[in-house]
């Protein structure tokens, strides 16, 4: 068990920063599909932070392999015992998802992950850096049809994702709302990432364009995602509570007797904060109080992934060392390319080829 245990801490701040990636990419296509004008000098800083995308595919795929050939156990169905009827190990319950839940469909599923991710990050980012030189229209209108594909196919992936990489750590559990409260986490983190660099960039001056009319809808937006992630987390909770079946209350059950409500702790971050803070019109053109909230939703969100994940093998530690360790490192690996990419543009180059760039220049924002 410590072994998983310390694979478990890698697992997990891999996971979290890819949804900050992946979250973020999803926010940007999203401005892409509406042709939001207000935020087009924030679209460097979005797909910026999405680099972290092929290499946290990379190294999450590394992990599944590494489970797929038996050199750690992470994934009780991969168990082949579990599938044996004459074996003391067998599992009636997911040996009845022996059609799903098997190796050669897992890693296939992921593959499909990572080429379409990653397909439809490359070749946006690549046609955002031509259009910034061109000028074109026609790219622009390809931004905007691959942006459409992307947020479509998305929303397929993004459920099989959530159940592969979390739900299937405990194939006894369901949830059919699960990939929608993982969903939510993703534009949450990515939004919160957005705004806390966005500030600090502003705020060393490398950023000046940006300003309180960008910073209150994106203020926004991470009030809403909050509120998203709180409908789908009460929801969730009312339906087991109503429901009272024996093997969707064990979810919580567990994370109670492991870390004491927990389940409830985490709303303080995750809803609480954010939303008594940036109720206010005030408030959310007060950029230490929006930093200050952005940072703790990331921490809250931090917190809800590992209570997602790390339960499933009985860790009953909130926050060993080791746990610690691998958050700083794939934090600062996350970092490192953030701040790596962002100094070869000059910290910030304007994408003054985007037809909105003009309009999101001197955007106003009337409710200011």
């Amino acid at each position: 068990m410590k072994e998983e245990s310390i694979w478990y801490g890698f697992y997990i701040s891999i996971f979290y920063f890819i949804s900050i990636s992946i979250g973020s990419f999803l926010f940007l296509t999203i401005q892409n599909v509406s042709k939001s004008g207000w935020s087009t000098i924030i679209h460097p800083i979005m797909e910026e932070i999405s680099h972290f995308i092929p290499y946290g595919f990379t190294m999450i795929f590394f992990i599944h392999m590494l489970c797929i050939t038996n050199n750690i156990h992470m994934f009780h169905w991969m168990d082949p015992f579990v599938y044996d009827i004459t074996s003391s190990k067998y599992d009636e319950m997911i040996a009845s998802k022996r059609i799903f839940l098997n190796k050669p469909f897992f890693i296939i599923r992921n593959i499909i992950y990572i080429i379409i991710i990653n397909f439809f990050y490359f070749q946006i980012t690549r046609l955002s850096k031509k259009m910034n030189i061109s000028f074109s229209i026609k790219k622009y209108n390809k931004i905007f049809f691959m942006s459409v594909l992307f947020i479509i196919l998305f929303s397929v992936i993004s459920i099989f994702m959530s159940w592969d990489w979390i739900m299937s750590l405990n194939p006894h559990w369901f949830s059919s709302l699960f990939e929608w409260y993982v969903l939510s986490h993703f534009l949450t983190t990515g939004i919160g990432m957005i705004i806390i660099v966005s500030l600090y960039l502003n705020k060393k001056g490398f950023f000046p364009l940006f300003n309180n009319n960008h910073l209150h809808d994106l203020s926004k937006y991470l009030f809403s995602s909050n509120l998203l992630w709180t409908y789908l987390w009460f929801s969730q909770f009312v339906l087991y509570w109503y429901g009272n079946i024996p093997e969707e209350i064990y979810y919580f059950i567990k994370r109670e007797k492991l870390y004491y409500f927990i389940h409830f702790w985490i709303l303080i971050p995750n809803f609480i904060i954010p939303f008594f803070l940036l109720m206010s019109k005030k408030n959310k053109i007060n950029s230490k109080i929006v930093f200050t909230v952005s940072f703790i939703t990331l921490i809250g969100h931090y917190i809800d992934i590992y209570h997602l994940i790390a339960p499933d093998i009985n860790h009953k530690i909130n926050f060993w060392i080791q746990d610690i360790g691998f958050f700083l490192l794939i934090g600062g690996i996350f970092i490192y390319i953030l701040v790596l990419n962002l100094e070869k543009k000059r910290y910030c180059q304007y994408p003054i080829g985007n037809p909105f760039f003009k309009e999101s220049k001197n955007y106003k924002n009337p409710h200011i």
